[in-house]
């Protein structure tokens, strides 16, 4: 019994129900790697890439550069697109009109990560043009983790870049 309720949590904790909409690619939004200046005179770090997580306020002068050695864009809440014409431009295969796909994130230059079934997949797509336009866009997150003057981690702290 005892084995089996082992075997039950464990099962649970790898379901999607149990981990949530949330889907994570290493890397950032767009082409070319971006350089982050202050916005204003103060920075609010997490201690993990989660608004959540516990914070501290760093003084920072407003125009500076941001120095970061790591970055994810996470996916808060995914889209269902619906499938308009025939598309064939990526690695989900051949999609046939009807077909609903789940919208993750935008990556660059007109390509963005799908699901499609259980395949995480990349395919170039206009909204509009290859999908039903009446469908939402995906809600995510860019952060990075914080270097500070010297390329120190400060303590591995990480700011969230799309605020």
């Amino acid at each position: 019994m005892a084995m089996l309720i082992i075997l039950f949590i464990a099962i649970l904790s790898f379901s999607p129900a149990a981990i949530g909409e949330e889907f994570i690619r290493e890397g950032w939004p767009g082409e070319g790697t971006p350089r982050l200046a202050a916005k204003n005179n103060e920075l609010v770090l997490h201690k993990t890439p989660d608004s959540t997580s516990g914070s501290r306020q760093l003084k920072y002068k407003t125009g500076w550069l941001i120095v970061w050695d790591q970055s994810k864009v996470i996916t808060k809440k995914s889209a269902m697109w619906t499938v308009k014409k025939e598309i064939n431009k990526g690695s989900c295969g051949t999609l046939s009109p009807g077909h609903k796909v789940e919208f993750l994130q935008f990556e660059a230059e007109g390509w963005g990560t799908f699901k499609v079934g259980d395949k995480i997949c990349s395919l170039k797509a206009t909204r509009g043009s290859d999908f039903d336009k009446e469908d939402e866009w995906p809600e995510v997150e860019w952060w990075v983790r914080v270097l500070d003057h010297t390329n120190r981690l400060l303590a591995g702290y990480w700011l969230m870049c799309n605020k």
